[in-house]
């Protein structure tokens, strides 16, 4: 696979403050849905089509595939749980997610960890894909899609060691919040503990089967 870069299609304010979370203790931020995120699109594939809003994030992938990602600040990357909405209004069926030509999924929530000594290289407005080279990065995705259970870890056929799915919903339509201890799932699926986390992305594929996914993300947040 190889990676070419281009700016996000649209820009948009932060979300509204945090409320009803339940949270003690602990310092959460909103990651906003605005000019910091950057779109990474595949050769020789059709792009997804990424809306920002104020409010939400919408994601239409119709036979496409591509990345929108945001390297986080400094600030963020002592995060270590996460929360979003999310919600899928059209889905693709059952895929593989360890075949390549097969791994169409309705969304991915990615999250970056790598050693802080090399966290701090990383700059905002750096690619995604040489971190996606580094084989010192470890990608976890949480991902809506595939064809097993809900936490049944997959590794990407893309690249197996460092980049792995966790399913988390069944290839359907549907709308849930989510909330997830990255210090738990880290080493569960990588047998590694989770590092600093410098970056997170929404992935989406429909190219090989093809379909059409509509899908939605809102009030991602990091703890």
């Amino acid at each position: 696979m190889r990676f070419t870069r281009r700016a996000c299609l649209t820009s948009a304010t932060a979300f509204a403050a945090l409320g009803g979370l339940g949270l003690t203790g602990a310092s959460a931020s909103t990651v906003s849905f605005d000019s910091a995120w950057d779109h990474l699109t595949f050769r020789r594939l059709a792009p997804n089509r990424f809306e920002l809003r104020p409010s939400r994030l919408t994601v239409i992938s119709d036979g496409a595939s591509s990345i929108l990602y945001r390297i986080l600040p400094p600030a963020q990357r002592d995060a270590t749980r996460a929360t979003w909405d999310w919600e899928v209004e059209s889905s693709v069926p059952p895929s593989d997610l360890s075949q390549i030509g097969n791994d169409d999924r309705n969304l991915g929530m990615f999250f970056v960890s790598m050693p802080g000594a090399q966290a701090s290289n990383v700059r905002e407005g750096s690619s995604i894909s040489s971190l996606l080279r580094n084989r010192a990065v470890k990608v976890l995705m949480y991902t809506w899609g595939g064809n097993q259970p809900p936490g049944t870890v997959v590794p990407s056929p893309h690249a197996p060691d460092r980049l792995r799915n966790l399913i988390t919903r069944r290839p359907e339509t549907g709308r849930f919040s989510e909330s997830v201890d990255l210090t738990r799932d880290f080493p569960r699926v990588f047998n590694a503990p989770l590092e600093t986390l410098v970056a997170v992305a929404v992935s989406s594929n429909s190219e090989n089967t093809p379909a059409l996914v509509r899908a939605h993300i809102s009030n991602l947040t990091l703890i």
